[in-house]
């Protein structure tokens, strides 16, 4: 960040090109670890690739170069807050940088090879992401949905030439629940299964990519809290690892739905039933992937609240994000409600795109 800047630039939007500069400048970096001109697939535009991302692969792909680097937007209605905005990547979530960074850590852990089928369980960004990723990486890829999946979510991931399996909309203690049935279908196809939801490589994607890369947004800004909603916890605990050696003083607020495990196991509440209808929101277990160690609070907001959010975020706003997200904006806004001097990184993990269908009234 230039030394001109400061966090009240970002809230007025002045010096927006530099502080938030992630958006634009920083995409036309050279990376000191390859040469750009030898395996980028452009022939006709003068393109650098990335400098910070953690794989050099990823900076000599003209599409999987477009993850990352999304900028930091002012709150149009409080100053207090700035939005990080992970709906500006290709498929409009901060899963994109799951599904590359899982898909080339493993195939450098070895556990991967060149060509091999990947699996994933999901019925939400992190389909696109790993599909996406599989794409440009050369892997083929099936993702297992479950049955209830709209079909406008299976045909986004089908468009992007992966396979789409459906599983009985079930509990995780059956048999066919779709996490397992992803599992059994690895094993009986030659494949690997990326398993976002126990595999410790989704939080580490975030500790070596997207922290340092908020962490260079922010510096010196004088940001008090970041916000962001919780699932698997991969994204928000591996921010959090990295901004707690560099920031220590921010605060990492998670955000999870009110029948959910993950604030329960933050507070050393007895778990209970999970029964969250938003997606990308709570969890009925932590695993490994998730180091609660590293937040400072785990907040939680009614699924009738964060739909409301989006939408207002949406009509009065100029700001369309998912609902998960207005999870999170709920919090961030409530935090500054608390604190007349507190300044707030808000996580817009996905945009309201694919949510269309599923709300009414929107």
């Amino acid at each position: 960040m230039g030394e001109e800047s400061s966090y009240d630039d970002v809230l007025n939007g002045s010096g927006s090109a530099e502080t938030m500069g992630h958006a634009s400048e920083a995409r036309g970096r050279s990376d000191a670890d390859v040469d750009p001109e030898d395996d980028l697939d452009v022939t006709f535009l003068d393109v650098e690739a990335e400098d910070d991302v953690p794989f050099p692969r990823i900076a000599r792909d003209p599409v999987l170069r477009e993850i990352g680097n999304t900028p930091l937007v002012p709150h149009p209605e409080n100053e207090q807050i700035v939005c990080k905005m992970e709906r500006e990547n290709p498929t409009l979530s901060h899963k994109d940088r799951l599904g590359a960074g899982m898909i080339l850590g493993l195939r450098q852990m070895g556990k991967l090879s060149e060509g091999q089928r990947v699996v994933e369980a999901s019925s939400g960004n992190t389909a696109g992401g790993v599909a996406l990723a599989a794409n440009r990486l050369g892997h083929p890829c099936t993702i297992v949905m479950r049955e209830t999946t709209s079909p406008v979510k299976q045909g986004f991931v089908k468009s992007l030439g992966a396979e789409v399996v459906t599983a009985p909309d079930v509990g995780h203690e059956e048999h066919f629940y779709y996490q397992k049935v992803a599992r059994r279908y690895a094993d009986e196809h030659d494949a690997v299964y990326l398993n976002q939801y126990e595999r410790p490589l989704n939080r580490h994607v975030h500790y070596e990519w997207t922290g340092p890369e908020l962490y260079d947004q922010i510096e010196g800004e004088g940001v008090t809290h970041v916000v962001g909603a919780v699932s698997t916890c991969g994204f928000m605990t591996g921010v959090a690892e990295y901004l707690k050696e560099t920031e220590p003083a921010i605060r990492m607020v998670g955000v999870d739905g009110e029948e959910s495990n993950v604030h329960r196991t933050f507070h050393d509440n007895e778990l209970g039933r999970y029964d969250v209808d938003i997606e990308g929101l709570g969890q009925w277990r932590v695993t490994d992937v998730g180091n609660l160690a590293a937040l400072d609070d785990v907040r939680t907001v009614p699924d009738s609240t964060a739909i409301s959010r989006s939408k207002h975020e949406s009509a009065d706003n100029g700001l369309l994000m998912g609902l998960s997200s207005g999870a999170a904006m709920e919090v961030a806004q409530t935090i500054t409600q608390e604190n007349d001097d507190a300044r707030v990184v808000a996580v817009v993990h996905d945009g309201a795109e694919q949510y269309f269908h599923e709300v009414e009234g929107w």
